[in-house]
């Protein structure tokens, strides 16, 4: 007797089977909601950490850049002398197949790059030593530097240039940065009438130019003030100064047909002359990949997989950034 009351009392502890599915289904819908918060989460720390990485990239670019303009050097007095060139890239090679980025800006100005200058180098003893240093490296002698920006896809660490079927390099698209040394700028190319031509016999060390990577398009749109003739109001004493938004890269313009000259007393954008003119601002822009985008080019370019639309590329994994510049105007 003792036994059967036993027997039922276990019998009564134990789960029905309904019960096991009924627990077995709860289970499994905390399981399916918990991996899906779970995965919105890892998303949008992966989406936070992209941002973040590509704004880095960005503020790096932005912050140079415009350092370079803010300390651009221009002397209306020589007035046949060009200081600023432009013009719309072509030389980004080895490009993925359906990844040609055809949007690249290349430009050449003179300025005074503080970071090339030991008095504000991060090294004390360079900073303490700054005079004997003067006196003593050709590097440091002078002030004005022939600088130029350029974007290519090479893989910098290998200093290897892009090569359709190379499986050993990992290019990426990068900016490059060559400063000249003041004293090859005033010997060698300060004073030219065509400063693409002298500045071309200058071959940059790209390891040594490398400034960041993932950048896959750069821009200038330069806002040039100039004389006017024919909008002024017969007033001799007013001068008719026009304000004119010069885009190096146009979608309206075909491919390196965008190039702008800046001389001592004028300029050149496409073949319209603009007399007394000078640069008063510009507008740098950036497009950096993010790290989803790097991964799609380096599978697009070892053929595994196909390359999206460029329309989609650039939506979908690159974000742009701008930054407004005003220039220093020449006396």
């Amino acid at each position: 007797m003792m036994c059967q009351s036993l027997c039922v009392r276990q019998l009564r502890r134990a789960f029905t089977l309904v019960e096991l599915i009924t627990a077995m289904a709860i289970t499994a819908i905390l399981v399916i909601v918990i991996m899906q918060l779970t995965n919105q989460g890892v998303a949008l720390w992966k989406s936070i950490r992209q941002d973040t990485d590509t704004s880095a990239a960005a503020r790096l670019a932005l912050q140079t850049i415009a350092r370079d303009l803010e300390s651009i050097q221009i002397n209306s007095n020589a007035k046949d002398f060009q200081w600023m060139y432009a013009e719309v890239d072509e030389m980004m090679r080895g490009l993925p197949n359906g990844l040609e980025i055809p949007k690249s800006a290349r430009v050449i100005f003179f300025a005074c790059p503080p970071d090339r200058n030991p008095s504000v180098s991060a090294s004390n003893a360079k900073r303490n030593s700054y005079r004997s240093l003067l006196a003593s490296q050709p590097e440091t002698q002078g002030d004005v530097s022939a600088v130029s920006y350029r974007l290519k896809f090479r893989d910098h660490i290998l200093n290897l240039p892009a090569r359709k079927g190379d499986t050993e390099s990992f290019p990426l698209f990068s900016l490059y940065r060559h400063i000249i040394n003041p004293r090859d700028t005033y010997e060698r190319i300060l004073g030219a009438e065509n400063l693409e031509t002298r500045y071309a016999q200058f071959e940059p060390q790209e390891d040594e130019d490398f400034l960041c990577e993932n950048i896959v398009e750069l821009n200038l749109i330069l806002n040039v003030q100039y004389v006017d003739p024919g909008s002024g109001n017969g007033d001799a004493r007013e001068t008719p100064f026009r304000t004119v938004s010069v885009p190096i890269l146009s979608s309206s313009a075909k491919r390196g047909k965008n190039r702008f000259r800046l001389y001592g007393n004028r300029a050149d954008a496409e073949g319209d002359s603009m007399e007394k003119a000078r640069v008063i601002s510009a507008e740098i822009s950036i497009t950096v990949l993010t790290e989803e985008g790097v991964a799609l080019v380096e599978q697009v370019r070892l053929g595994q997989r196909h390359a999206p639309k460029l329309e989609e590329f650039f939506s979908r994994y690159t974000r742009s950034f701008s930054r407004s510049v005003s220039l220093p105007q020449p006396l």
